[in-house]
């Protein structure tokens, strides 16, 4: 498995390539889940490290909120930094895939090639699909299941 800022930060450097346009934060949220939905499916483990939740325009990841909301709507144009160290000294690196991993690669590029040309609202539409995971719990910030992702019907 892989940090959610490793994930993010495979699509952020392929939006800086010129390979996935219009990258702002909420179009990243949506190939995320997408991303993990599609491992689930495939591998029957998670991709990401992290817990999808329902927000008001679908399923989100705080972390990665959190790291992109300063954006906006605006395209993301820097990956995302890490921050670790003990108490002496703090260290900032940025995550990434592994390089030899070409299962997770080629995951990312498949989903940038399905669902990079969409905008975040059409992404956020199939999100909230009748029977997605999203719409089977309130839009209150609750969990998505790994469970319930991978028996998304929508995707």
């Amino acid at each position: 498995m892989y940090s959610a800022y490793a994930i993010a930060n495979a699509f952020i450097r392929r939006a800086q390539e010129g390979r996935l346009p219009h990258l702002n934060s909420m179009k990243l949220q949506k190939l995320m889940y997408f991303t993990q939905a599609w491992h689930l499916r495939v591998k029957g483990f998670p991709l990401i490290d992290d817990t999808f939740i329902r927000g008001a325009n679908g399923p989100i990841l705080p972390s990665i909120h959190h790291q992109a909301k300063r954006y906006g709507m605006r395209s993301i144009t820097q990956t995302i930094q890490a921050l670790s160290g003990d108490d002496d000294q703090d260290e900032r690196w940025i995550p990434i895939l592994q390089k030899d991993d070409a299962s997770a690669l080629d995951l990312v590029d498949v989903i940038c090639e399905r669902y990079g040309c969409l905008s975040w609202r059409e992404l956020s539409a199939l999100t909230h699909l009748p029977g997605s995971a999203w719409s089977q719990g309130q839009a209150d910030d609750s969990p998505i299941t790994n469970a319930q992702i991978r028996n998304d019907p929508t995707l």
